[in-house]
Parts: structure tokens; C-alpha cells; sequence
């Protein structure tokens, strides 16, 4: 066989091949799942980005407002992690924004994928809170033995006190968000089951 003759069969099954029927009809039940999920998205990632912002702010100007020695690594250690938080934020968003094809499974696994990313950031949250915890600690014990750096912590009580309702308020969120994802999971799958099977 010639490179001419293949080339005209490939031509040809491009040919059949284009003019196959194709459904690419996505159920709107399905639809409107994924473009709730979206919208949900789009007012968590525009809550977030103004949090981010005005935490920055109010870091830069706290801090050097009161003219402490050591302001500078205060704020590179708000800074970092700041990036951290904002870093994983757009890394745990990629792929989730539209499906690879216009097809009903693509919908749903992307509807799927969206739920799972949304347990990932409760796992995060944990991990950054631990992070927090542990470089505040950290300071403290460096600026105990150390003069370089001025405690971070003031009235530990307080602190101590505020780290516990955050942790409280994170443990309710997170109950939260599985139970949700959870019953959007068998939501999806009842879906699935529907359209797909």
C-alpha cells in the first residue's frame, strides 16, 4: 500500500466519522447541578481574594504601625503564609472551572470532582491551622531565648482562648462541609444512575 492509498483511507474514516450522529444533549437536571456549583465557586473565590486582601492590609499596616524591631519578619511570616493559603486556593481550583467534553458523563464527573476538591480544602484548612499554631509556638520559644525577635503573644490566655474558638469553629465547618458533600455525592450518584445506566 502506497502512502497516497493510506492517506485517501484515512480521509475516508474522517469522513464516516464526521458524519456519525452524535448526542451531546446533557440532561438540564445535570446542568443546573453544575452551574449552581459554579456560581457557589464563584462567590467562595471572590469572598476569598477580598479576605486575603484585606488581611494583607491590615498585617502591613498593624505591624508597622507599631514600629517593633522585628517588624520585617513579621510580616515575612504573614506574608509566607498568606501565599501558602492563596497558593493552594488556585492549585485545588484548577481543572474544576468546565468539563473536558460536552458530554452528560463529563458533567458529572466534574460535579463529582468539585466535591471532592471541597473535602480537600477542609483538609487544608486543618493542616494550615496546625502550621499557624506550631510557627506561632515557635516564635514564642525563639523570642524567650532569643532578643532578635519580640513575642508574638502578649496575653497567652487570650490567644490561647481565640486558637480554641478557632479550632471549634473549624471542627463545625468541617462537619459541615462532609455532611454537604456527602449528601451532594448520593445526589449526583441517584443522578448518574438516572441519566447514565
Amino acid at each position: 500500500m502506497t502512502e497516497a492509498d493510506s492517506e485517501k483511507q484515512w480521509l475516508e474514516l474522517e469522513s464516516v466519522w464526521k458524519q456519525q450522529p452524535v448526542s451531546n444533549e446533557v440532561p438540564a437536571e445535570i446542568l443546573k447541578w453544575v452551574r449552581r456549583q459554579e456560581r457557589r465557586m464563584r462567590m467562595v473565590m471572590i469572598f476569598e481574594c477580598s479576605l486575603f486582601l484585606i488581611t494583607a492590609i491590615y498585617l502591613t499596616v498593624a505591624i508597622w504601625n507599631k514600629g517593633l524591631p522585628d517588624a520585617s519578619a513579621r510580616l515575612l511570616l504573614a506574608y509566607s503564609l498568606l501565599a501558602f493559603a492563596v497558593g493552594f486556593s488556585w492549585i485545588n481550583r484548577r481543572g474544576l472551572w468546565s468539563p473536558l467534553e460536552e458530554t452528560t458523563q463529563a458533567y458529572v464527573d466534574l460535579a463529582l470532582l468539585r466535591l471532592k476538591r471541597k473535602r480537600r480544602e477542609v483538609h487544608f484548612i486543618w493542616m494550615f491551622l496546625s502550621i499557624l499554631v506550631a510557627a506561632i509556638f515557635i516564635w514564642q520559644l525563639v523570642s524567650v531565648n532569643s532578643e532578635l525577635v519580640q513575642p508574638l503573644i502578649r496575653k497567652p490566655k487570650a490567644a490561647a482562648l481565640f486558637i480554641s474558638l478557632g479550632a471549634g469553629l473549624t471542627f463545625f465547618l468541617s462537619t459541615y462541609v462532609y455532611w454537604r458533600t456527602g449528601r451532594e455525592k448520593s445526589n449526583l450518584e441517584k443522578l448518574q444512575k438516572k441519566y447514565l445506566n
